[in-house]
């Protein structure tokens, strides 16, 4: 695993911006890693970006933008799917909640994460649980073939894209098929 490319000094941006451009394997990333061993999905390809970090009053800005390609099976057919993921992103990091003036008694303080700042602590950021996430956030949650995917047969599994099954339809056991004609009088 080699971290290095996903990580910069503060005190650099103090001079000027840091630019990162980077290609890594899916499975330098933990996260990804792990939906990989699960089975959940692939990636043909490595894992490619920019950030550009730069300082903002007393915050870190960095934006980003990550592509990868991913391989899910459909959600309805299982069929393989290779889906793009092109993100971009801005993430705000602090190395501690800014000082607010004239706060009253019965304010309550919210923390970084709240405020949707990324705490930091020392002199360093690495930023690749930040790709990661955002790689993860992009990924579709019911992935399909195409829109009008008819998924399989729930009695023999057959594909019903490729054609009808044959099977006849289930026999639905509804307990109240008699109530069907009841009507209540008021």
């Amino acid at each position: 695993m080699n971290g290095v490319l996903l990580r910069f000094y503060v005190e650099k941006l103090k001079e000027k911006e840091v630019v990162l451009d980077f290609s890594e394997a899916a499975e330098s990333f933990p996260a990804l890693d792990a939906l990989i061993q699960a089975g959940e999905s692939r990636f043909s390809g490595p894992v490619t970006g920019r950030l550009r970090a730069f300082l903002a009053n007393s915050f870190v800005e960095v934006e980003g933008r990550v592509v990868v390609r991913v391989v899910l099976a459909c959600s309805r057919c299982l069929k393989e799917i290779e889906a793009p993921v092109d993100t971009r992103f801005t993430l705000t990091f602090s190395a501690g909640l800014p000082p607010i003036e004239g706060g009253e008694e019965d304010e309550v303080e919210l923390s970084a994460e709240e405020m949707g700042l990324i705490p930091f602590d020392g002199d360093e950021i690495d930023l690749r649980e930040a790709v990661q996430e955002q790689v993860i956030m992009e990924l579709p949650v019911r992935p399909l073939c195409e829109e009008a995917c008819k998924g399989l047969c729930a009695h023999c599994g057959a594909n019903l894209n490729d054609g009808d099954c044959g099977c006849s339809a289930p026999v639905f056991n509804n307990k109240f098929a008699a109530l069907k004609g009841f009507k209540a009088e008021k």
